[in-house]
């Protein structure tokens, strides 16, 4: 049921508290509807997004990062909101400790999670969960382009959730629910310890008009995203100087995205219509995508981080593409979400380059017709959506080649407090992300053994500059809405934050569900290993509350 702030103050202790409506929270409240418990879920934003709400998540950033009010929705639904749905498992080796990896290695092991991520592929309406070709999509054709598979390249998959709002997905359900209760513009400000600190007292939640109310219950999980979640944990330092779960000195730190950028462009030795690098419907109407990979035998050979490569778009801003829906695309970017247009900004752009923009669309209008027709019903009214726009035939065969690359752990990568307060009195976040020499190196490594393997199998040819790889991924490369590290899982209470069941080392009563407590960020988008994570917590709960 919905519920005003008001009624907080008159509220009982509830078995689990849910700080944050986004895709972690709303999920793990679902999952634990129906089981005889009172869930209270707490979302800082209201139904709708509104600026002056956003503002709450300013605050301080190094270049070339992002603005950290970007690629963050404070309303219920979270991030789910805006996000792309592609959806990928974590692949085995990204939970084991690589020696040429410092401080990598979970304290769980990808077994743990398989199941997991089964069923956290059909809550993001992803489907059965099949992640190689050959299962979704038996009657297609396996590799990327024939031949390219080798003993040190693979073709994958990425599967495609609608995308899914979190908030339309179990908003009736949990609106219905007896059992469950959520307030909307219900901001926790602070998380109160017992004297001597070893539990969790309750919450401080604070209203738009300046009012303070006590929040209490058996467990509570923060599901905050890797940001707000240390912001809070190191804002709330009453009883720990520190802040809470800080006392190995961890919080905050390791802080980690991806770096993903478009650099070089390859060339098939094959018809085009042999390169299966498209968006394909498996037999649910799913959409999928084929990528290159360098495997695990190519990583532990040659000492690499987690990288896989896929077909992109051109420069949009460069007109000779000649293409009318890439112009057309470049000259409306102003309605289109920071994350591309920041990329599409590559060079300033004359009166004279946007005349051959509108020349490009005026001479081709039947094609930007048909294109505009599809796309409108397979994007713009469609239930699931079409992921993204595809150039099925480029120009002489030749693809714009981008790769989605791991970023190494650095315990100097981090989000620590300013002096600067919102308008509810929390100390704003600082953010120093950093990237380190092993990140780029390997990104050069996966290049070089790439562009090998394509010789020598015959397959084709990858062109790019290898001088250009480090400086465009420092520029281009971070995705700005992934928020990974900052409250690392770990083994050892001297190294992390939470344990392998996400729950603080010292605080037995607080866990977490988020990205920020992955130890290491792998290749994959964060989504499908966070929801994985929250489910298995959901059933940690359940026999801690039973």
């Amino acid at each position: 049921m919905l519920s005003n702030i008001s009624e907080l103050a008159s509220l009982e202790p509830h078995d689990v508290v849910i700080v944050g409506g986004g895709a972690a929270g709303l999920t793990l409240a679902h999952a634990l509807k129906g089981k005889g418990l009172k869930i209270l879920l707490l979302e800082a934003g209201g139904e709708k997004r509104k600026n002056s709400i956003q503002d709450f998540y300013r605050g301080e950033f190094n270049d070339p990062h992002p603005r950290i009010d970007r690629y963050r929705e404070r309303a219920i639904g979270g991030t789910s909101r805006i996000w792309g749905g592609r959806l990928i498992p974590f692949d085995p080796i990204d939970f084991e400790r690589r020696p040429w990896v410092p401080h990598s290695g979970w304290p769980i092991s990808y077994d743990s999670l398989k199941p997991y991520y089964e069923r956290a592929t059909r809550e993001a309406d992803g489907g059965v969960g099949a992640y190689d070709v050959l299962s979704a999509l038996p009657n297609s054709q396996k590799e990327f382009v024939p031949g390219v598979d080798s003993d040190l390249v693979a073709t994958t998959l990425e599967r495609f959730s609608k995308p899914t709002n979190f908030w339309k997905r179990y908003g009736e359900s949990l609106r219905e629910a007896d059992d469950v209760r959520v307030v909307l513009a219900a901001p926790v400000t602070g998380v109160r310890l017992v004297d001597g600190g070893s539990a969790v007292h309750s919450l401080t939640v604070s209203s738009a008009d300046g009012k303070n109310f006590c929040v209490k219950g058996r467990y509570y999980v923060l599901c905050l995203g890797g940001l707000e979640t240390a912001r809070l944990l190191l804002a709330s330092h009453d009883q720990r100087s520190e802040g809470i779960g800080n006392s190995s000195g961890e919080l905050g730190r390791y802080y980690m995205s991806h770096l993903s950028a478009t650099a070089g462009t390859i060339s098939f030795n094959r018809q085009e219509a042999e390169v299966a690098h498209d968006y394909e419907r498996d037999a649910e109407g799913i959409y999928v995508r084929r990528r290159l990979w360098l495997n695990e035998n190519a990583q532990r050979r040659f000492h690499l981080l987690n990288t896989t490569f896929r077909t992109e778009l051109p420069d949009l801003s460069n007109p000779d593409h000649g293409n009318p829906v890439l112009s057309a695309m470049f000259l409306v970017k102003s309605i289109l979400l920071y994350e591309y247009t920041r990329r599409f900004s590559e060079r300033k752009v004359s009166l004279a380059v946007r005349g051959k923009h509108v020349k490009n669309i005026l001479g081709h209008p039947l094609q930007l017709t048909r294109f505009g027709i599809n796309w409108l019903r397979n994007r713009t009214l469609a239930d699931r959506k079409l992921p993204s726009v595809v150039i099925a035939s480029p120009p002489e065969n030749r693809h714009v080649w981008e790769f989605h690359a791991e970023q190494a752990p650095n315990p100097e990568s981090r989000v620590s407090l300013t002096s600067e307060r919102d308008a509810n009195g929390m100390q704003r976040l600082k953010v120093n992300w950093r990237p380190t020499p092993l990140d780029f190196e390997s990104l050069r490594q996966n290049y070089r053994i790439l562009s090998n393997e394509l010789v020598r199998t015959g397959v084709g040819k990858l062109e790019y500059d290898p001088d250009s790889l480090e400086p465009r991924a420092y520029r281009y490369g971070i995705v700005g809405g992934h928020h990974i590290g900052t409250t690392r899982m770990s083994e050892d209470p001297r190294h992390g934050v939470v344990d392998s069941d996400c729950r603080l080392h010292d605080v037995p009563n607080l866990y977490i569900a988020s990205s920020s407590v992955f130890p290491t960020s792998g290749q994959a988008n964060p989504t499908l290993t966070l929801l994985a994570l929250t489910l298995r917590l959901a059933d940690r709960l359940l026999l801690n509350l039973r």
